[in-house]
């Protein structure tokens, strides 16, 4: 029980961050400057919500490491119990590190109307990414190999949420009324898809490297659990990837005649980033290398 739950806190977090960086990314990077700040205004309440999801899971996920380390449900809310893995442990080390940039995130979300927020939900969510290096398979090596796996899966996580975590608000501009963006969100579409090739790639490049540091080699040394659900979080990547194609140089030159078929690829991109959000979450509770479950 609490490790199911804490797969479903393990899932929001990732999920709220990657939101938060990609979409944050997306208004700075590919939107025109006129439309960058109210476009981000309309998606303030998203914001909230994703930082107050990724605050309650951030908050939830030290009673449940609490009762799994420790004699079950009755240390997950002792305070000596909580105490001591934070103190004590690896995992509450990083615990505190994402505790603060949660918090740093949920007081910055909720000051929608100043002109800094943008910019400071960009940083604020790359920093939190980066605080979930700080435990799991990226954080059980010592010296440099450990700091290069975890330099590698920081730009894993932020390279996926630049991709991933921008789709809704490119659903969301398509759904904008045509009159509003006629002229530029061909433009827009074309930038994000360009950039999206070497987006892929580097996630591509640094999945296969994280296989390797975790391994030791790009193929699973025993048929495990972790080895079939990294292939099927591979499967759903690949298909991410190949619908993705298919909008920039199926769809994207069919403007406006595809766009009904463009919103429906993209929501089924969205479906399909959730589970192998779900995936991570539990990839990262495993142990790669046991041979059952």
């Amino acid at each position: 029980m609490a490790e199911g739950l804490l797969w479903l806190c393990r899932w929001l977090t990732d999920g709220a961050a990657m939101w938060l960086w990609g979409s944050s990314l997306f208004v700075l990077a590919l939107l025109p400057a006129a439309l960058r700040q109210d476009f981000w205004q309309q998606q303030a309440i998203w914001n909230r919500r994703a930082a107050r999801a990724l605050l309650l899971a951030t908050l939830s996920a030290l009673p449940l490491h609490s009762a799994i380390l420790g004699d079950g449900w009755s240390d997950s809310w002792q305070a000596a119990s909580l105490l001591a893995v934070v103190r004590d442990s690896g995992i509450g080390h990083a615990w505190c590190w994402q505790l603060l940039a949660a918090l740093a995130l949920w007081l910055v979300t909720s000051r929608a109307g100043h002109r800094h927020t943008l910019a400071a939900t960009a940083g604020l969510s790359a920093l939190l990414l980066a605080s979930l290096t700080l435990s799991g398979h990226a954080a059980m090596q010592q010296g440099w190999p450990g700091l290069l796996h975890q330099g590698n899966d920081w730009l894993h996580l932020l390279s996926a949420a630049a991709w991933l975590g921008a789709l809704p608000l490119v659903l969301q501009l398509l759904r904008q009324p045509p009159a509003a963006l006629h002229a530029t969100l061909p433009g827009i579409l074309r930038r994000f898809s360009t950039t999206g090739h070497a987006v892929v790639l580097v996630v591509f490049a640094t999945g296969l490297g994280n296989l390797y540091l975790i391994n030791g080699s790009l193929l699973p040394d025993t048929l495990s659990a972790y080895a079939m659900l990294l292939g099927l979080k591979l499967l759903l990547v690949v298909g991410m990837t190949v619908l993705a194609l298919y909008n920039r140089y199926h769809l994207v030159p069919r403007m406006p005649q595809g766009l009904p078929c463009l919103k429906r690829a993209i929501c089924l991109q969205i479906a399909l980033c959730l589970l192998a959000l779900a995936l991570l979450a539990v990839l990262g509770t495993l142990d790669p290398h046991q041979a059952s479950w």
